[in-house]
């Protein structure tokens, strides 16, 4: 009977080795395998990237690109702080300060341009012309146009800014001239543009336009395509 439960006993030993020893290569087998799923998953992943990303670029090279609308092209000057001299009899002037734009209507082949001012008139220099005109507050605009004036390109004007200059003139209101000596405009100086009939690509014209009168060079080019883009008109 001893010897037979020592039998037994031994032979439940044997299993146990045995299952020790198969458990190593079996846990090292699913390590494996494992680590190949995720390995294949990730290539799998990698691959469909990168065909997303060529597919992205194959379509985005494919597109063509939207050509601009043609439009005429109002471009204004940014408001500026000026002075005007205001004389109505007396024998000192009264100083305006107003902000002043310019619009420009077309770029001349003298290297001017012609355009219209545009002239803020502040709430003080209001009530000084009503005193001196009588006339009511509310009859004294709080602007004024002017049309026809004329500006040139500042002597070797150059970026940042692009100065033009405006000679000494009148604008009238309601019966009172306020004289300008001197209006200077500031056109901000843009090496290119990506888009036309835009304000971008018209302050890259005048930058070239004021870059070819330094360098004594023909110009004829930008000063049409100046005038072909207030016209609204694309080129051919």
């Amino acid at each position: 009977m001893n010897q037979e439960r020592k039998r037994g006993r031994g032979t439940e030993r044997r299993k146990e080795r045995v299952t020790e020893g198969l458990s190593v290569p079996l846990s090292l087998f699913l390590s494996v395998s494992l680590s190949l799923c995720l390995v294949a998953a990730a290539a799998a992943n990698a691959q469909d990237g990168a065909q997303t990303r060529q597919k992205w670029q194959t379509r985005r090279k494919a597109a063509p690109a939207q050509p601009a609308t043609p439009k005429p092209v109002v471009f204004t000057t940014a408001p500026k702080l000026t002075v005007a001299k205001l004389r109505a009899g007396e024998p000192d002037a009264y100083d305006v300060r107003g902000k002043l734009t310019f619009t420009v209507t077309a770029a001349n082949y003298d290297d001017t341009v012609a355009g219209a001012i545009n002239y803020t008139i502040p709430d003080d220099a209001r009530q000084k012309i009503s005193a001196l005109t009588g006339k009511p507050l509310g009859s004294v605009p709080s602007s004024v146009t002017q049309r026809g004036a004329v500006a040139a390109f500042q002597k070797m004007t150059t970026t940042p800014i692009i100065h033009l200059e405006i000679s000494p003139m009148d604008v009238e209101v309601v019966g009172v001239k306020m004289r300008f000596n001197r209006i200077v405009l500031d056109i901000n100086a843009r090496e290119s543009s990506d888009t036309k009939f835009t304000n971008d690509e018209m302050e890259s014209l005048f930058t070239s336009w004021a870059r070819q009168i330094a360098a004594g060079r023909f110009r004829r080019g930008v000063i049409a395509m100046i005038n072909r883009r207030i016209a609204g008109v694309d080129d051919q």
